[in-house]
């Protein structure tokens, strides 16, 4: 069964994809790429191929299998030997090395002992990939026991969406190109950035609920078992209602409860979690003081802006707060807020010196809002040191110690601001 699958792999050409900006590297741990569905793991894998491909390995050096295949429907633990050697005797080592990516591994019963196995004997190198409901960080952790690393595939990022688009970020820096760059902003913060979405326009309506629900399915329901149902589904639409707001477990317990529904605070925080698991939604937690972190209440994000249009929401300020949110996580930061005194700042990043960032939609300076800029400078009273940035929606500006930055240039760049 091997033989003709890998044999397949060797003769078709690489598929095409949209570059990724994600670091990583294939050496004596596995590579674990997880995140939420949909959002180009596979292609991810065959990025790694062609890149291997272009630095020299030869093609058949490296070996892409995918479990789902049904040819390898029967796949079992005692077919291990007969899966290398066949790999042994169709590939050509680069060096000593095999290059293996292997997507949908969880298809395969004790795929960790594999894994382990084959970076034991040191001679393959290898990635993985596979659905985010089998396949999350602790599935992985407990799997590999510390031999991998991981690297999480959100959607895309915003330079990654122009690239699919086919729109070069370093032109629409030009102020004439600045219309063509502030149309395609506003389109990523309506429908996002999961590639099918960006590929099929026409489509996305209905493929955003069709991933939505897949997610709670199969990532969240079935994988938990969640009994009874209408309890959860209750509780999911107080989430997506509250996109971009705060969110109190307790405040959703005396809702339901005034339902008449019978649930535990601890089962709903376990709903959430599992949410969290399932890279559905993000959470925002509160910071009371400089270190001084809170579990309640928290903000709620979607993974993906293009989930708002589950709730038809048109707020494009919330909007673009998620598309910040999305891109810290994307860049492997907590989510923390700040409030104090009547005053709050969106999203506090840890560094030395800490950012505040407050996210607004103004394009001119006479529209901001004074309450933003008061909640910075009494933030600054308490994170001391601390750089303070609004980020825009096309206004740009250093003024009074703070930062105005337009949001297209903040997430162009890697830095926080």
């Amino acid at each position: 069964m091997f033989r003709e699958v890998i044999g397949e792999w060797f003769t078709r050409p690489l598929p095409r994809y949209v570059p990724r900006e994600v670091e990583y590297v294939l050496g004596d741990f596995a590579l674990a790429v997880v995140g939420p569905r949909r959002a180009g793991k596979t292609y991810f894998l065959f990025q790694i191929a062609d890149e291997l491909v272009k630095g020299g390995a030869p093609r058949e050096s490296v070996v892409y299998v995918n479990f789902e295949d049904v040819r390898l429907a029967g796949v079992r633990p005692e077919h291990f030997g007969s899966f290398v050697k066949t790999v042994v005797e169709l590939a050509k080592p680069h060096g000593d090395v095999i290059y293996l990516l292997l997507d949908e591994v969880q298809n395969v019963p004790m795929w960790g002992r594999w894994v382990r196995t084959l970076l034991d004997s040191g001679r393959f190198r290898v990635a993985l990939a596979g659905s985010s409901s089998q396949l999350d960080a602790r599935a992985v952790s407990t799997e590999l026991r510390g031999r991998y690393i991981s690297r999480v595939m959100f959607p895309f990022s915003f330079r990654e969406f122009l690239k699919a688009r086919g729109a070069a970020p370093a032109h629409l820096y030009a102020p004439t190109a600045r219309g063509t760059l502030l149309a395609l902003l506003r389109e990523y913060v309506e429908w996002g950035g999961f590639p099918e979405l960006v590929a099929r326009p026409e489509l996305r309506g209905e493929l955003v609920r069709v991933y939505r629900d897949t997610v709670v399915l199969r990532d969240v329901v079935e994988r938990h078992r969640i009994s009874p149902a209408p309890v959860f589904e209750v509780f999911l639409s107080l989430v997506e209602e509250g996109f971009g707001r705060y969110f109190s477990i307790s405040a959703a317990h005396r809702y339901l409860r005034g339902l008449g529904y019978r649930v535990s605070k601890k089962t709903l925080a376990a709903y959430l979690r599992y949410l969290e698991e399932a890279y559905y939604v993000l959470s925002a937690h509160k910071l009371g003081g400089a270190r001084e972190v809170h579990q309640q209440p928290r903000k709620i994000y979607p993974v993906d802006p293009a989930y708002f249009n589950l709730r038809k929401r048109l707020d494009i300020g919330v909007r673009m707060e998620a598309v910040v949110a999305a891109e810290l996580a994307r860049r492997g930061l907590p989510l923390r807020y700040w409030r104090g005194e009547g005053h709050e700042v969106d999203f506090v990043v840890p560094g030395d010196p800490p950012t505040l960032i407050q996210v607004t939609y103004v394009s001119a300076p006479d529209e901001v809002d004074r309450r933003e800029v008061k909640a910075l400078e009494r933030a600054k009273t308490v994170f001391t040191g601390a750089r303070a940035v609004v980020v825009t929606w096309d206004y740009e500006e250093e003024r009074g110690g703070v930062a105005y930055i337009p949001l297209w240039k903040w997430l162009f760049t890697a830095q926080m601001g």
